[in-house]
């Protein structure tokens, strides 16, 4: 059964790009479009399925080495395709990239890509009929007159990324004692590489700052993207919420952070257009009209993502809107303010 399809899914014919335990991933036009199961829920681009495991029995997944940051062994799957190497590495300079590894696909060639029309999807001969009941909307409904609240429930959010958030997370950007959770080498490398854009970011060399966080981090999508996203929503949010216009800060940060990874580019592109998860939206919900305890547990629920993925998200989204001020008051992130206020 469909339990819900993404308003940002159109019609047409999809191939397939990669299959987990969760979710089947098909590409288009340098998008992901995924069918994934209950308990990764609603998106703009995904397509929620109750009976995923039934539905894709005719072609199973060999499991084998997963590159997914965070998902357990049993959530192992294939990509379609995938190459070595970082497309976003730069020469003669020290970057700490995404994991390297050849992955290659043995799904068997009969596997059906995903089509879709104005009223149903055809997943791995399945048919689905859906009507505009099932459509899940990614927007979500941002008043100023919410500013003092989110003020206050910021405020719960840190906390919450201290205590809370995964020890290899970027939430060490708030509390410098979580570092030792890095060890030598790789780790304390990228740990670096993170505070010096992050540093960048927030001082003034706003797309130096982006193209350093650019592909930072091992996973489908490295933790320096997952920050840059954080950051794009928390713009977002702020336009919404002061009435400035951040859109051509927005757009000039992500295309200096696109690069080859799908992944990615595909979570940028709805984070600048502020399209968002079930997830985020709750998140989102319960810092302009929530309590303490709804603040925990919308955040505990992006913690859950990836081994470090949404932390890493709410950590940018939570600097963005801590550095950037929600009260658009100037002071000491008067640099910061100025660095984004160029593009308009």
């Amino acid at each position: 059964m469909l339990l819900s399809i993404g308003d940002q899914i159109k019609p047409g014919t999809y191939r397939l790009h990669s299959a987990f335990k969760r979710a089947v991933n098909f590409a288009h036009r340098g998008r992901l479009i995924s069918v994934v199961d209950e308990s990764i829920g609603p998106g703009p681009l995904n397509i929620v399925l109750c009976d995923l495991d039934r539905a894709r029995g005719r072609h199973p997944v060999e499991p084998a080495c997963s590159i997914l940051k965070g998902l357990p062994h049993s959530a192992q799957g294939w990509i379609v395709g995938a190459r070595g190497g970082d497309p976003t590495l730069g020469k003669g300079k020290l970057r700490v990239t995404a994991n390297s590894e050849r992955v290659e696909a043995r799904i068997s060639c009969d596997t059906a890509p995903l089509q879709i029309s104005a009223h149903t999807v055809l997943f791995a001969g399945h048919r689905y009929h859906f009507s505009p009941r099932h459509r899940y909307h990614s927007t979500i409904e941002l008043k100023a007159a919410n500013l003092g609240q989110l003020q206050h429930n910021l405020s719960i959010l840190g906390e919450a990324l201290r205590q809370d958030a995964p020890p290899k997370s970027l939430a060490f950007l708030l509390d410098g004692t979580r570092r030792e959770n890095f060890r030598a080498g790789f780790e304390r490398a990228y740990a670096d590489q993170i505070q010096r854009g992050m540093h960048k970011v927030f001082h003034g060399d706003l797309l130096e700052g982006i193209r350093d966080l650019k592909g930072c981090g091992p996973g489908l999508t490295p933790g320096g993207d997952d920050f840059i996203a954080g950051l794009l929503i928390g713009l977002h949010v702020l336009q919404k919420l002061r009435g400035q216009n951040f859109q051509p800060a927005a757009d000039a940060i992500f295309h200096a952070a696109r690069g080859g990874n799908i992944y990615s580019n595909t979570f940028l592109d709805l984070a600048r257009r502020g399209l968002f998860s079930g997830c985020l939206k709750e998140l989102l919900r319960a810092l302009l009209s929530g309590n303490r305890r709804s603040v925990r547990q919308a955040a505990e629920a992006l913690f859950a993502v990836g081994a470090s993925s949404g932390a890493d998200l709410v950590t940018g989204f939570f600097l963005t809107l801590r550095w950037l001020d929600v009260a658009g008051v100037p002071g000491e992130r008067a640099c910061c303010k100025l660095a984004i206020e160029d593009f308009q």
